[in-house]
């Protein structure tokens, strides 16, 4: 009785700040300037960001093998291309292990499009109908945001920090975002152990872990597989654009000068070519076609030399928070790898999406955010304490001590409050 209600509080405070997930990202964008890793290819970058146990386990070295055909690895790897820098900027912000941007190779190849065999969850994160609502994520017959890169990317990773939260471990995260938080604390305790490995979850959960891991293996050493990775710049694909006036999203393809299998690779939210999107509603653009796009809008004076830092204009979602989240798990059981279907489909064909351009100059902030987060290079940074944040879970968000933040802030031994501002030192 104790366990349950610790988890439903637990899962009550979880849920209140990790569903508002557009409005929590704005703040850590805002507040935590790291540096953004320099390199300048994004493997390299990855690499740098990875944290999990890369142990080669049986299960793991099954899933190196399987992954590591040259041709569809590429190709998946192509696939992600447009959506990778940023997914990597969102999760390095938070301090996330960057192998969970790999999370959404096991759940769609980084298809936005993804549809589950049962036909109930969606989007490269796979969101389910319920747990695509708690996060913020509007859902009907013209407007599925399940499919929006930024929100559904935004509320995946409030989701796994979350479950990281709850169970101390990046590894567990992973697994109950695949199984369900409830399941997995149930292995948990009949296991008496936190290590994934000792845990007794069903089969497709049992794979889940260690196909994230193969992928982190094959990524950090790709000449072990006979792998040679694509050339992927540390540099955005895209750039987020608000409309000046509400427009149909085939006005936005011809005035951007993009064709519609692109849009909607970066645009798949909208049902429909004729949905008129709103001022307040985002559409994603190519950098390389930023130009084109404001001189047909008539803002081509907004173009600017120096580089911007990414300053979202975002409207807090109203979303109920008195229940804890739907488990984000399609319960039908699937064992068919989305890599092994597009290997093994010769039918199946996906286009290797264009590189990332890096094209000068950018774009006002004032309608057009570039999703390139650059580095304020601040010693320290301002953090304002959310609901459910602990010393703990804080000091892991920005790799500092609990002692360093204490000693900085004159924390006592009354703890933290909400929303009070804290100070914290980084190595940037």
């Amino acid at each position: 009785m104790r366990t349950k209600l610790l988890l439903s509080i637990l899962a009550y405070y979880g849920f209140t700040s990790a569903c508002n997930a557009d409005v929590m990202a704005e703040q850590f964008q805002q507040t935590n300037q790291m540096q953004i890793r320099s390199q300048s290819n994004l493997w390299q970058r990855m690499r740098d960001g990875f944290k999990l146990d890369h142990t080669e386990t049986k299960e793991v070295k099954f899933w190196e093998k399987k992954y590591s055909s040259p041709k569809y690895f590429n190709i998946i790897m192509q696939n992600a291309a447009p959506y990778l820098y940023f997914v990597v900027t969102e999760m390095e912000r938070r301090g996330i292990p960057l192998e969970l941007a790999l999370v959404p190779i096991v759940e769609s190849t980084y298809n936005p499009n993804a549809i589950s065999p049962s036909a109930i969850s969606t989007g490269m994160w796979q969101f389910l109908n319920g747990s695509g609502k708690r996060f913020g994520m509007t859902i009907n017959s013209d407007l599925d945001e399940r499919k929006d890169i930024i929100k559904s990317t935004r509320g995946a990773i409030a989701y796994l920090q979350y479950l990281n939260d709850l169970f101390g471990s990046w590894e567990l995260a992973i697994a109950a975002y695949n199984w369900g938080e409830g399941n997995i604390n149930s292995a948990v305790l009949k296991a008496n152990s936190k290590n994934f490995y000792d845990l007794d979850v069903r089969d497709v959960t049992k794979q889940y872990v260690p196909k994230v891991i193969a992928l982190a293996n094959i990524i950090e050493n790709p000449s072990k597989f006979g792998i040679k990775l694509t050339d992927l710049q540390n540099q955005p694909y895209f750039a987020i654009a608000y409309p000046p006036d509400s427009t149909t999203v085939n006005n936005f393809i011809s005035q951007a000068g993009i064709d519609t299998n692109l849009n909607k690779k970066l645009n798949p939210q909208y049902n429909s070519l004729s949905y008129n999107v709103s001022n307040q509603q985002r559409l994603l653009v190519p950098i390389a076609n930023q130009l084109t796009y404001l001189a047909s809008i008539g803002q081509s004076d907004k173009f600017q030399s120096q580089k911007l830092q990414f300053a979202p204009q975002i409207q807090q979602a109203s979303v109920p928070i008195n229940t804890p989240p739907q488990q984000n798990i399609d319960n039908t059981v699937n064992n068919d790898d989305p890599i092994a279907m597009l290997a093994n489909n010769s039918a199946s064909k996906i286009q290797a999406s264009p590189q990332p351009v890096n094209t000068s100059p950018q774009i006002s902030p004032s309608k057009l955010d570039i999703n390139d987060l650059l580095s304020s290079n601040q010693a320290s940074t301002n953090y304002t304490v959310a609901i459910g944040d602990t010393l703990y879970s804080i000091s892991k968000k920005f790799a500092v001590s609990i002692d360093q933040l204490r000693s900085d802030n004159n924390i006592g031994d009354n703890g933290i409050q909400v929303n009070q501002t804290l100070t914290i030192r980084t190595n940037g």
